[in-house]
């Protein structure tokens, strides 16, 4: 370190000292939210960790309540960062989602933005002048501060991922999930499958037992990719190839959730953004590690923007292309969807319906896409779209993945206890699937299909009429997924929002804070909603939080006749809509996808593909731990202890799986189904 930077740091050091001691007295005035008392300067820098920040943030709310605060630097110095952390249902709604408007803007982060590759230069073209100004703005989706580029992106996404698209895409998940099952099955049985595969413990294990772990990879990146850029994956999955763009997008996942966002996302560069301009020489110190990290993940993130979406505009030029997301509203609307009688005679048939190719091109022609006359209205919308179809990859992909590994590790421990979860739901499944053995032959043997998750019921409107909804045609696998959701708790801590205003708030009483007063939240806060302390607390889901038990999601008999009965049950609004509150403080939709105007665009996506994988993983497999032959010769059931390393996710580290067809029946139809997936693929 050279005399003029030690001169810098220790000025910056004296000048915290005398703010510090001039403010000291002003901060007993002011109210914040409760919480460990902070150090002198410092704050509270040791109360946070780089993993599992969740666990000592729930530890913490038992202590100071649902609503409390721990700073970066003394809350008394005016470049302090409070981070606040939101631990109950009732302030998260109150919070996130009804104050959504000051609650929805995203912290301007150095290194997640500027040094890592979320924010990008973009090029503006001036009438007939050939150089163009450069100008910066926050690009991914999780990561664009709330305002006019956020409203056009989310426009994009809701024109793709929107509840009422998703029915569009049930070829494309049943194609995926059909293949999936018989890439797991090919593994399992395959010669080569022989070789072991160390795992962290050190044990090692036949690869078979952990080949679902690339399939779930290749599934939801496969599926995202199909519906953003038409792009498919040239082989089986059968066939264990690497691929450009799945690798890049695992590339990216990982550097943005056991890199960029690990330890909650706030680098020391954020709080001191004068250190982004050390000199190369000083990257040696620890202090300032950050750079070529940055500089390596930045590559990476560009090159998974730009090369897909180049090469959906190469395979446009070349007549090539399979019609996407990307492809739709970036071409002539009136080229897009041929008709019905043309695509007869084509091979290359898009696997999204027409329907809703019809309504990109529409919507891009009419309201999104500028003219070509409009040369930096153009430019912009090219910009918003490749973010956000990068963005839309982001959204769904570790979500995917984590969920079903926490599946797996459930039916584990039900395997543990005599299968009990999975012979309640195949008794469901079953009298749609005929995959029983002893189910009727008049009911032809076959996987789950999306079309058979719900039934239209026609249920009273308060006003003497009727109204139409859907009621889950299997109620108990939908609990196993929320019970999924809920015991896995994919997304533990939320990304933090930011505050943009001043904001007094009453929380609710606790057990910590029986008689809670107004506290001052600060604009500029970082708010974190901690998903893991909702979905482990003993007070909404008792104490058996702990355990896997799909169960606590079931309806009651009274439940069921007030949210679905008929005429013959009394209707009462207020307990309809209390029953509806009810159940959504304990839904595990309504925390792991986000909260208020920041949820996760990729959730209708996520939630049918992964109901699907649910549903036909129940419906035809047996999963059991693994057995390996001893040294003396014996088989051993092996039993490993599964750590969580991921910094944003709750993603298992890798465990293995014994995976095997149910029956001959059930072998048949995956079977069955693959070859079709092949022959679709081609």
């Amino acid at each position: 370190m050279d005399v003029l930077t030690f001169l810098v740091l220790i000025l910056g050091l004296a000048y915290s000292l005398y703010i510090y001691s001039r403010s000291g007295k002003q901060a007993d005035t002011v109210r914040i939210p409760p919480g460990p008392k902070p150090l002198p300067l410092i704050g509270n820098i040791f109360d946070l960790t780089a993993k599992e920040l969740w666990v000592k943030a729930t530890s913490l709310a038992q202590t100071y309540g649902p609503v409390f605060q721990l700073s970066i630097l003394h809350p008394s110095l005016p470049i302090s960062q409070p981070l606040i952390f939101l631990s109950s249902p009732e302030v998260c709604f109150d919070l996130l989602d009804k104050k959504g408007g000051i609650y929805a803007d995203k912290p301007k982060l150095v290194m997640a933005g500027e040094l890592c590759g979320y924010v990008q230069r973009v090029y503006t073209i001036k009438s007939s002048t050939t150089h163009p100004s450069l100008y910066r703005c926050d690009n991914m989706v999780a990561f664009t501060g709330y305002g006019s580029q956020s409203r056009r992106q989310r426009k994009l996404l809701g024109m793709a991922l929107s509840k009422e698209k998703i029915p569009a895409y049930q070829g494309l998940i049943e194609r995926e999930t059909a293949g999936f099952l018989t890439g797991l099955l090919s593994a399992h049985s395959s010669s080569a499958s022989s070789s072991t595969v160390s795992l962290p413990s050190k044990s090692t294990l036949p690869s078979r037992f952990l080949a679902y772990i690339p399939l779930i990879r290749r599934y939801a990146g496969q599926l995202t990719l199909s519906v953003i850029y038409g792009y498919t994956v040239p082989t089986s999955y059968t066939q264990n190839v690497h691929d450009k763009f799945l690798d890049m997008a695992e590339d990216c996942l990982d550097i943005l959730s056991n890199g960029i966002a690990s330890g909650g996302g706030i680098w020391l560069v954020d709080i001191f953004p004068w250190l982004k301009k050390a000199p190369k020489s000083f990257e040696f110190l620890p202090l300032f590690s950050f750079l070529p990290k940055s500089r390596a993940w930045k590559a990476k993130m560009i090159e998974f923007v730009e090369k897909p979406f180049e090469w959906v505009k190469a395979e446009m030029q070349k007549g090539t292309h399979k019609p996407s997301f990307c492809s739709t509203l970036l071409e002539n609307p009136d080229a897009v969807v041929p008709s019905a009688e043309t695509n007869r005679f084509k091979k290359r048939q898009s696997d999204i319906s027409p329907e809703l190719l019809s309504s990109w091109a529409s919507v891009s022609s009419n309201a999104v896409k500028p003219t070509s006359s409009n040369a930096k209205g153009y430019a912009q919308f090219e910009f918003d779209l490749k973010w956000t179809a990068n963005s839309m990859y982001s959204a769904s992909g570790d979500t995917t993945v984590t969920t079903v590994m926490h599946y797996f590790l459930a039916l584990l421990q039900d395997a543990d206890s005599g299968s009990e979860v999975v012979r309640k739901a195949r008794m469901e499944l079953d009298l749609v699937t005929g995959l029983a053995d002893d189910s009727p032959s008049t009911i032809k043997p076959r996987l789950p299909s999306l079309s058979d998750r719900y039934i239209d019921v026609d249920v009273p409107d308060g006003k003497g009429g009727t109204r139409r909804v859907k009621k889950p045609r299997f109620p108990y696998v939908e609990a196993v997924m929320s019970e999924v959701w809920r015991w896995g708790v994919v997304v533990p801590l939320n990304l933090p929002h930011r505050l943009t205003q001043d904001d007094v708030y009453t929380p609710p009483p606790s057990p910590s804070n029986p008689h809670p007063t107004p506290v001052l939240l600060r604009k500029g806060s970082l708010i974190f909603g901690n998903i893991w302390s909702i979905l482990r607390s003993h007070e909404l889901f008792g104490d058996d939080v702990d355990d896997f038990r799909p169960e606590r999601y079931l309806l009651s008999t009274h439940e069921d006749n007030v949210l679905y009965g008929s005429h013959n049950h009394s209707y009462d609004e207020d307990e309809y809509e209390m029953i509806r509150r009810e159940r959504r403080k304990r839904d595990p939709r309504s925390y792991v996808f986000g909260f208020g105007r920041r949820q996760c665009p990729g959730q209708n996506l996520v939630e049918s593909s992964v109901w699907l994988l649910t549903a036909t993983l129940l419906s035809t497999v047996d999963v059991r731990r693994p057995c390996v032959e001893g040294e003396d010769g014996k088989e051993r059931v092996v039993r490993e202890n599964v750590n969580f390393n991921n910094s944003v996710f709750r993603t298992p580290d890798p465990f293995g799986v014994d995976i095997r067809p149910r029956s001959e029946k059930a072998l048949e139809v995956i079977m069955l189904a693959g070859e079709s997936e092949e022959a679709e693929s081609l």
